[in-house]
């Protein structure tokens, strides 16, 4: 769902505006929208409204393959090695049987992340499945990375599989690899059931001599090359097209209510191509605006709230949806995260950006241990009894060439205390200044 046209997001507002002020639209960690406060005697109508324009929820959650991602510029990138989307649609309808279910991955040992790049910034190592685009003998196929998992028992980014397929192969190396861990993967321990421990267990060579079995002779992979840093893609940006522009738009956390997806989709429609893209920051990108009403849409009022050149640290923060909604989280994760980077932006002045991720459990849908800082939810012991949301910080996160992820270094830090941490390991840590 990385890709929405307005009229989708016009069926998506409805269908939220039915709940009132529970009701409300949360752009994911994964380019995808979660409906939020709906009731469950809806949800028979409210598949069938998503399924005539296009929207599915089909293996979308339990032990099955989530969407595919990639790269939310795709096809107007000016960085762009390869236009992700027919590579993803081929991925999604190959897993899912083209959004109708498809039983030969729906009962996985666990969930199952895929991922395409599209250029050399599009960082995706935290998926189990990766493809990078690579040229060998002036052919552009994918490099292969595998085992990429950010769980309650174990965080690592993918490493190479040391293997390049012709795009044509694509779907068919995918369902090798997934076929393997399907059959093989631990199904008694959930909290080893994940593709990485499987991965670990055999090691990675013999993992490759499995896959070259069923697939014929591999192909050696060239390697990978990834920018030094993450392009910024707020603001006006030029596309690949001639006079034509995507808007960045920072969504704070992530979270729509009816009013903003409805503004957003006649926003859409008034300057650009009706279409918007999601990103894996829980932003929002809309595409196709010509230069001669570039400063008109500057000026709408909705560019206040979702503002195209944010402050910093609002910026840099990602959320789960936290104890609000979701019933593993152990702490508030939206709320907070939102509340502090607003603070930090009117205390704290940072040249090099730090992101900040908060997810509300160990399960880790935040991303924690991406960020330069993350904080991850657990219960503290309150004095005179009881307990509260407290959170445990990693420090040392990277999404760029360097692929580190973070390592906690606090644990059972309490709500009240977390500003105050934050604060100076970004002063002691990240070289931030207090503003005067």
């Amino acid at each position: 769902m990385e890709f929405l046209n307005s009229n989708q997001l016009r069926v998506i507002a409805s269908i939220v505006a039915r709940y009132g002020e529970d009701g409300s639209a949360d752009i994911t960690t994964r380019q995808n929208i979660q409906l939020r406060g709906v009731l469950i005697n809806d949800l028979p109508d409210i598949i069938k409204r998503l399924r005539e324009v296009d929207i599915t929820s089909v293996q979308s959650g339990m032990d099955n393959p989530r969407n595919v991602t990639g790269n939310p510029l795709a096809g107007i990138d000016p960085e762009e090695i390869i236009d992700t989307r027919k590579y993803t649609s081929e991925l999604e309808n190959y897993l899912t049987n083209s959004g109708n279910g498809n039983p030969e991955f729906s009962n996985l040992p666990r969930k199952w992340n895929t991922a395409v790049a599209g250029a050399k910034d599009n960082f995706l190592l935290h998926n189990d499945l990766i493809f990078h685009p690579v040229f060998k003998n002036g052919i552009l196929g994918f490099g292969v990375w595998v085992g990429g998992i950010l769980s309650a028992t174990l965080n690592a980014y993918a490493i190479p599989l040391d293997v390049w397929v012709e795009e044509k192969d694509i779907c068919k190396i995918t369902g090798i690899i997934c076929s393997l861990w399907r059959d093989n993967g631990d199904r008694f321990l959930r909290n080893k059931g994940r593709f990485r421990y499987y991965l670990n267990s055999i090691g990675i060579e013999k993992f490759r001599e499995l896959v070259e079995e069923k697939f014929g002779t591999l192909s050696n992979d060239p390697g990978s090359i990834f920018n030094e840093k993450q392009r910024s893609l707020f603001g006006i940006n030029k596309q690949k097209q001639n006079n034509l522009y995507f808007a960045g738009l920072h969504i704070p956390v992530g979270r729509l209510c009816v009013e903003d997806i409805q503004e957003i989709a006649r926003l859409s429609e008034k300057y650009g191509q009706s279409e918007v893209r999601l990103t894996e920051d829980q932003n929002l990108i809309i595409v196709g605006l010509k230069d001669n009403i570039l400063e008109e849409f500057g000026n709408e009022e909705i560019i206040n709230k979702f503002k195209l050149n944010p402050s910093h640290f609002s910026a840099s923060t990602v959320s789960c949806t936290g104890s609000s909604y979701c019933s593993f989280a152990l702490a508030n994760t939206k709320d907070i995260a939102r509340n502090i980077s607003e603070k930090l932006d009117r205390e704290l002045e940072l040249s090099e950006e730090v992101k900040i991720h908060w997810t509300g459990c160990p399960n880790n849908c935040g991303q924690a241990h991406m960020g330069g800082i993350g904080m991850t939810g657990t219960k503290v012991k309150k004095e005179g009894g009881g307990t509260e949301d407290g959170y445990n910080v990693s420090i040392g996160g990277r999404q760029d060439h360097l692929q580190t992820l973070g390592e906690t270094e606090f644990k059972k830090v309490s709500k009240h205390e977390i500003y105050n941490l934050i604060k100076e390991i970004l002063i002691n840590k990240f070289n931030a200044k207090l503003k005067t």
